[in-house]
């Protein structure tokens, strides 16, 4: 994409936004033309909230991605019931240690 004077004309520049890159330089045009006061502040206001919206919905799609591949991961076990029918209610009966003894009571003098 090639330099251009103006927000508007920038935007022609670019045929359609497939990237995050390309909403960061849109982000940055709109930032430069607040500045050259082309737009008003509440033009960038309204255009941080539909980026946050954005920004939302990517992140979402990235918690999806990852619960995926963590569920491919474990997939095997996932709908495996476990214990089923034998799990303890109470204490169980744990084998019983034998009490922790001095082995040189002589010294205890």
């Amino acid at each position: 994409m090639k330099a251009a004077p103006t927000l508007t004309e920038s935007l022609e520049n670019m045929p359609q936004v497939a990237t995050q890159g390309d909403l960061r330089r849109i982000v940055s045009n709109a930032l430069l033309a607040l500045a050259r006061k082309e737009i008003s502040a509440t033009d960038v206001e309204a255009m941080a909230k539909g980026l946050d919206s954005i920004s939302n919905s990517l992140n979402a799609e990235v918690k999806v991605a990852k619960t995926a591949i963590e569920l491919r991961d474990r997939g095997g076990e996932f709908g495996d019931v476990v214990h089923l029918g034998t799990l303890v209610i109470g204490t169980p009966t744990v084998p019983q240690k034998p009490p922790v003894t001095n082995p040189f009571p002589e010294q205890l003098t």
